[in-house]
């Protein structure tokens, strides 16, 4: 027992001595050792074979029973030494015969069921049982060729020959001869073993033969233990011995272990952590693991299970299954479906909501480029066949909604059916917000309840209808049912059992993600992977429900591991001295000046997305504004949403990439309840921010106050939008509107300086809808997947834009004429999800949009510059720096960070994926537009990045050192 563990321990990570090259007597002695501990599972399987072929009492159905009792001791020590463990190994133990878990008891048990026939055949004739050895073993290993898949020593096969080998072994040989076998077989082996690592070398120039013999199929391994088991045989007082039932089982414990490379696996993780010396660990878990196992057995052969088991014959259960009449078997499941109608109406519906559920996430019904590679997979197969444990999962998460309904009105029809339809409806929701936005709907969405008016208004207006229909058939369906089949009512304890798991459930979803959580492991085993990096992927593979519990337990930003009120002063200090140095050659006062940031909705220009060609250009006076001033590309974060993320980078100067992946919304989960939120706007007298729509999207109310806005113009605030126009059939106040109201508060604010924040929705979505009068001129001439539905989205967004162009001419020209410092930064903060392009191939490309950076007449004249360098790609986080630079402005210490940052460093790019669930997938952009890594950085690039790390976690998350400090305050 203690050679099979050893050798399953020690030689699964090969030693340092068998990476020599060239053959040599440590090599040979390695090989021999080998080859010793090679036999123990050999003589373990053999010796089994023997004594159950003897033991009477031992029957199928115990060894069955303790295959699976054992099995799930396995599996509840793998969660106590190893971090994460696969679905597969609970399969394992569910269905340990079925999966074929442990194929050498596999083996075993079909030796035991067809060992009798060959017991008769070697009786009569002992020349059957040699041929059968020769057949068998011998034969394979001369011309090692694996005839009968033995795989090394770990199949069916292999144990089955064995096992028979050991039940069928006479006992009529004598201890002289005995040892004569084992000796001479034995010297023989010890021969071979050590000089193949030399007849490897002289015949081949390598080692590639050296180990052809050192397995445990091999005869050069069998046959000494062969001989071995028939010398302990030789033994009259082992044939009389009793042996006992938890003896033999705990044989099987033993060859479990070894054959599970799991907890090899697990064993290795938990060596490598220790101090002691890894192989002297394996030695002695080796030596110490067969008592525990047998210490764990006689505990486990306790069980009533053992008892009923020992009472039953698995030769007879078939016969006894077969007296049972088919009619009788048809009325016993009749009776058992009646009795529990409710339950089966209410799990099947469930469960079919949840199927519903996974296959909504796919807007093609195709799980594609997200799984493994390029492969793309048919939604409805795969969600049931690769995900059918978290399935019910959900419908388990889905069923709460069911219970709460039921505790509290206590009405069967009304609570089933009700949470069927609101069911119906999140699956809409998350479907329709996938195809729009590539994103589930999360926790934060759901908080923003001002917003859910304008976000029906998104929705086509036949589903809406279509609702409405079912709502009022659900509420006629919902009286007939309580009047014609009426359900009998809960007690009142059953309804407060209904009413407490929703709330556990709930309750314990806030610590899913803490490693200390107990049900951490479980959940992970079942497949729940928050994948917070890319949560479209975890929607789809943990399905919709279960993605949005996931993140209501949200971890702002992780602590660097060098964050300290000293190292935040030293930050401090160094960016003190930076910025005074920079501002030596600065002649300009951001305070001063009139700053306005301009994110465009959706702006883009399609003929810069890969595949897509339009007839002409749609941004005629954009385009050649860029030739001449501050512009390029900005890697945005998002792809047809996103907004408010980069909104959030642009006023902070923080990166998303530092936070952690279930910080999906800065603005909702972070800012609405922060005490402390620096922005851009707190180095101005007046700032103000101007939206041409409803106010309550992503708190941007509260957001605003916590940044420091003195006022917020929305459709609807204290101070109204003076202008309102739209263009033809657009839902949405047009850019003119929104350039209109802009210029009223520039031209009405007497202070110094401003800093205005214009966020404009003229080209949001929806694309599909007939807004604007056609225009040929500008329309799709290729794009990827290009059909008529994708043309129409594509040519409205197109025309949209052109709008765009147009009033941003307008507007420029206005501005020029105006006699103050103003500099605008236009950009555009994601692409439209219009395109169809592949998001793993153009990835990249998808998260361009163009930005220009424009400083008019007046402040030009009074130093401000229309060409920064370094500028063709660009992080939103930047724009803070990049406008104190152009208007030639002095800057704060964090201002200093972040113009090293964006004169130093690439441009951040969030578009890939991670193995993380902690921590996003950061890569950058070169000027060059290449993507590199973070390990392409150089060490000043890493030690920059880092401070700002630290800066934005003390802000954020910490415990705001820098508050107190001058880092945030303009120095002169």
């Amino acid at each position: 027992m203690m050679l099979t563990l050893l050798n399953s321990f020690y030689w699964q990570k090969e030693p340092a001595i068998l990476s020599s090259e060239t053959a040599n007597l440590k090599l040979a002695l390695a090989n021999i050792i080998h080859g010793a501990t090679l036999t123990g599972i050999n003589v373990l399987l053999l010796l089994f074979g023997y004594l159950l072929a003897r033991h009477k009492k031992l029957g199928g159905a115990q060894l069955w029973s303790y295959l699976f009792i054992f099995g799930w001791v396995i599996v509840l020590s793998l969660y106590f030494i190893k971090d994460s463990i696969e679905i597969s190994v609970l399969y394992n133990a569910f269905f340990p015969m079925l999966r074929n878990a442990y194929p050498l008891i596999t083996g075993i048990i079909f030796g035991w069921l067809t060992v009798e026939p060959f017991q008769k055949l070697f009786e009569r004739s002992k020349i059957s049982y040699y041929a059968f050895i020769v057949i068998a073993i011998v034969v394979p290993s001369i011309f090692d060729k694996d005839i009968f898949y033995y795989d090394s020593g770990a199949t069916i096969s292999y144990a089955w020959v064995l096992f028979i080998l050991g039940a069928t072994l006479t006992t009529n040989v004598t201890k002289k001869r005995a040892w004569c076998e084992f000796t001479i077989l034995g010297i023989l082996a010890i021969l071979a073993l050590g000089l193949m690592p030399s007849i490897s070398q002289a015949s081949h120039g390598s080692l590639t033969t050296a180990y052809r013999l050192t397995s445990a199929a091999n005869a050069v391994i069998i046959l000494p233990s062969l001989a071995l088991v028939r010398l302990l045989v030789s033994n009259p007082k082992l044939a009389k011995m009793k042996i006992k039932t938890q003896f033999l089982l705990s044989f099987l414990g033993v060859v479990m272990v070894a054959s599970f490379p799991t907890i090899s696996e697990a064993l290795n993780e938990l060596n490598d952590k220790s101090a002691w010396g890894t192989r002297y660990l394996e030695a002695f878990q080796a030596v110490s693991l067969p008592g525990i196992i047998f210490f764990v057995t006689y505990l486990l052969y306790l069980l009533p299970v053992f008892k009923h088991a020992k009472a039953l014959d698995v030769k007879f259960i078939p016969r006894k299954l077969l007296k049972i009449h088919p009619k009788q078997l048809v009325l016993s499941l009749k009776k058992w479906g009646t009795n529990h109608k409710v339950a089966l109406l209410v799990g099947g519906t469930l469960l079919f909501l949840s199927y519903l559920s996974f296959v909504a996430t796919n807007v093609d019904w195709r799980v594609a480029n997200t799984i493994e590679g390029n492969k793309s997979y048919n939604a409805f197969i795969y969600c049931i066949l690769q995900r059918p444990q978290l399935i019910v999962v959900n419908a388990l998460l889905l069923a709460c909604l069911y219970w709460i309904l039921r505790a509290l009105t206590n009405n069967f029809w009304f609570s089933f059916l009700t949470s069927d339809f609101l069911i119906l409806i999140w699956v809409i929701a998350t479907h329709l917000k996938i195809a729009s936005r590539n994103e589930p709907i999360l926790p934060s969405e759901v908080v923003m309840v001002g917003a859910y008016t304008n976000l029906l208004s998104m929705v086509p207006h036949w589903i809406l209808i279509v609702a409405v229909i079912v709502l009022v058939v659900l509420v006629g369906l919902i009286i007939w049912l309580n009047l014609k089949k009426p359900i009998a009512k809960l007690s009142w304890k059953r309804r407060l059992f209904y009413l407490v798991i929703p709330c556990v459930v709930v309750g314990s979803s806030f610590y899913w993600n803490h490693d200390a959580f107990p049900l951490k492991k479980p959940m992970q085993t079942l497949g729940n992977d928050p994948a917070f990096y890319n949560q479209l992927y975890a929607a789809q593979l943990n399905g919709p429900t279960l993605q949005f519990m996931n993140n209501l337990d949200v971890v702002i930003m992780k602590e660097p591991s060098n964050y300290s009120k000293a190292k935040v002063e030293e930050i401090v200090a160094k960016y003190t001295a930076l910025a005074k140095e920079i501002n030596q050659t600065r002649t300009n006062n951001l305070s001063e000046q009139t700053i306005i940031f301009n994110l465009s909705e959706s702006f883009s220009d399609p003929n810069h997305v890969t595949g897509t060609k339009l007839k002409s250009d749609p941004i005629p006076y954009i385009n050649s504004l860029m030739k001449k001033t501050t512009s390029g590309y900005m890697i945005s974060p998002g792809y047809g949403g996103g907004t408010a993320n980069i909104e959030y980078m642009t006023l902070t100067g923080f990166s998303l990439g530092n936070f952690s992946p279930t910080l999906s919304i800065p603005y909702t989960q972070l800012v609405s309840s922060s005490t402390y939120s620096p922005s851009i706007a707190n180095y101005f007298p007046s700032s103000v921010a101007i939206h041409p729509y409803v106010g309550t999207f992503y708190s941007r109310t509260e957001v605003y106050k916590k940044f420091g806005f003195d006022d917020f113009i929305y459709d609807g605030s204290k101070t109204p939008l003076k202008h309102k126009e739209k263009i033809q059939n657009s839902p949405y106040y047009s850019d003119r509107t929104a350039y209109a109201n802009t210029l009223d508060m520039i031209n009405s604010n007497k202070k110094s300086g401003q800093f205005i924040n214009l966020v404009t929705m003229q080209n949001h979505m929806p694309y599909d809808q007939d807004t604007y009068a056609s225009n040929a001129k500008i329309s799709v001439k290729k794009a990827v997947g290009l059909d008529d539905y994708v043309a129409k989205m594509i040519n409205n967004f197109t025309i949209g834009i052109n709008y765009t162009d147009k009033y941003v001419a307008e507007f420029i020209a206005k501005i020029d004429k105006i006699n103050k410092p103003i500099t605008i930064v236009f950009y555009g903060d994601h692409l439209p999800g219009i395109y169809s392009n592949d998001m793993n191939k153009d990835s990249l490309n998808l998260h361009e949009t163009d930005y220009f950076i424009y400083s008019n007449k007046y402040a030009r004249k009074h130093g401000a510059t229309n060409k920064l360098t370094n500028s063709s790609y660009v992080s939103p986080s930047e724009f803070p720096a990049m406008v104190a630079e152009q208007t030639n402005s002095k800057v704060s210490p964090y201002y200093a960070l972040l113009t090293k940052i964006y004169q130093t460093t690439p441009a951040e790019f969030l578009g890939g994926e991670s193995s993380s669930s902690t921590e996003r997938k950061v890569d950058y952009v070169n000027s060059e537009g290449k993507l590199i890594s973070s390990k392409q950085l150089t060490k000043e690039q890493k030690e920059v990045l880092e401070d700002l790390k630290i800066i934005q976690y003390d802000i954020t998350a910490g415990k705001h050192y820098v508050k107190n400090t001058n880092f945030m305050k303009m120095l002169q």
